[in-house]
């Protein structure tokens, strides 16, 4: 062995050091994107969370009018009580127009008005042309209709009350 290959490899020797290995990662910056990502959809949830109850709070009206129509065909189905179940379907859609519209605006309109009313809050002619023509008169006194008549009114009353908007000015 050459003495000067023997001292090299002796300085090359010493000067070796054990790998160093890099320090830990920080994580601060990407923690804090997944932290505002957190927060946004937090934020996101509880928007669209509000909204979905500020939605059923309002259509809150239109659950207990059909829930109200499907006692009111139910009685209608009793012979004896069909007259004054028929006669509860036009007080039933007063209530609940007066649900989504101004009382003064409602309240007072009767008749062919009334009618008028009816098919343009929910873009349909069936209270004008259709079964609900015979409503001013059930208004006012107890009519027995045929199932036919029945059914039809009270699938028309249940459309208006799933599909109606209101039309009027507050």
């Amino acid at each position: 062995m050459n003495p000067q290959s023997a001292i090299a490899d002796s300085i090359a020797l010493q000067r070796l050091h054990d790998i160093v290995e890099p320090g830990a990662v920080n994580w601060m910056p990407q923690t804090t994107g997944w932290y505002v990502l957190l927060f946004l959809m937090v934020v996101a949830g509880v928007l669209i969370a509000l909204k979905i109850y500020r939605r059923r709070r309002a259509n809150f009206y239109r659950r207990e009018a059909l829930r109200e129509l499907a006692a009111i065909e139910e009685m209608a189905g009793d012979p004896v009580q069909r007259a004054k179940a028929v006669s509860m379907i036009p007080v039933l859609l007063k209530r609940t127009a007066l649900a989504f519209a101004p009382r003064g605006q409602v309240a007072s309109i009767s008749g062919q008005e009334w009618l008028f009313l009816l098919d343009n809050s929910y873009n349909g002619q069936g209270f004008t042309e259709g079964p609900g023509k015979i409503l001013p008169e059930l208004s006012y006194q107890e009519t027995d209709l045929s199932q036919e008549e029945l059914s039809g009114l009270v699938e028309l009353a249940r459309a208006w009350i799933k599909r109606h908007q209101s039309v009027l000015e507050n």
